[in-house]
């Protein structure tokens, strides 16, 4: 089955120091072609992986990126004369692409990476009575839950090639597959639906990357007699997202020639 080809709305702006260090323009050309009204704030996800929450607000006919940009352009550390793309989700996403000074394409402000090894998944099994709150109508996380986690930076040899593809969508235009899922009393492990796979012709890797706001994840490759296609290291996911059981969570399998890579984690709250 091919898959949809969705064209998503994108503009370009040149970073001027002067005038767009405290807020962003957005070109009323851009604007004009949405079906909906922008919303009040939304996401910048970076090459790098990481996501910032802004806040947008309307000037008369125009729109603007505010509260949350200056961290967002310092972080990135902006210069006047560099060049950026914005495409956006038609949701609340932005994807936002950094060109320098030389024409070409740069990671900045890289999410860190957290390493997750099957011994760990299976000592928080042990506890995952003590680990999930359940009453009658619905099940989730304490906010005074703790996620004790070994958080690495990411090696100087990996390059920009595998950087750029785990903190982006396809950006061509050929929506990424997807399914929806929710958290589950069994949290450990994420199973990707048959279906899917079949669908869009999909393989993996003894790896996956998840992807959410608060940066990247690694999980290993579950192993199963029926061959069904699951990765560990879900349940972290769950826990800092505080998932509840009626929320739900769009995985978009992010693949490079048909081979996944990394999940894209979008929640939808009940």
């Amino acid at each position: 089955m091919a898959p949809n080809r969705v064209r998503f709305p994108r503009f370009f702006k040149v970073f001027l120091a002067e005038t767009a260090s405290e807020s962003l323009a957005i070109p009323l050309s851009f604007t004009e072609q949405l079906r909906n009204p922008l919303p009040h704030t939304a996401k910048l996800r970076g090459t790098g992986g990481r996501v910032w929450t802004l806040s947008m607000n309307k000037v008369r006919e125009g729109a603007y990126f505010t509260t949350g940009w200056s961290k967002f352009a310092e972080e990135h550390n902006l210069k006047s004369g560099e060049f950026l793309t914005f495409v956006y989700d038609c949701n609340r996403t932005f994807e936002v692409s950094v060109y320098g000074r030389s024409c070409c394409k740069e990671i900045r402000a890289v999410a860190q990476v957290v390493e997750l090894s099957d011994s760990d998944s299976e000592e928080e099994e042990e506890e995952e009575d003590t680990i999930m709150e359940e009453t009658d109508d619905e099940v989730g996380f304490s906010d005074d839950q703790e996620i004790n986690q070994s958080v690495y930076p990411l090696e100087e040899e990996e390059t920009e090639t595998e950087i750029d593809t785990i903190g982006n969508s396809n950006l061509d235009g050929v929506a990424n597959p997807c399914f929806d899922t929710n958290l589950k009393a069994r949290i450990y492990e994420l199973l990707i639906p048959a279906q899917t796979v079949k669908d869009h012709d999909l393989r993996f890797g003894e790896t996956i990357k998840y992807i959410d706001g608060e940066g990247t994840l690694e999980g290993e490759r579950g192993k199963w007699t029926d061959d069904r296609i699951c990765f560990k290291g879900w349940d972290r996911i769950c826990r800092r997202n505080r998932l509840k059981e009626k929320d739900t969570v769009t995985c978009e399998l992010l693949h490079t020639r048909n081979k996944v890579h990394s999940v894209k984690v979008h929640v939808t709250r009940g």
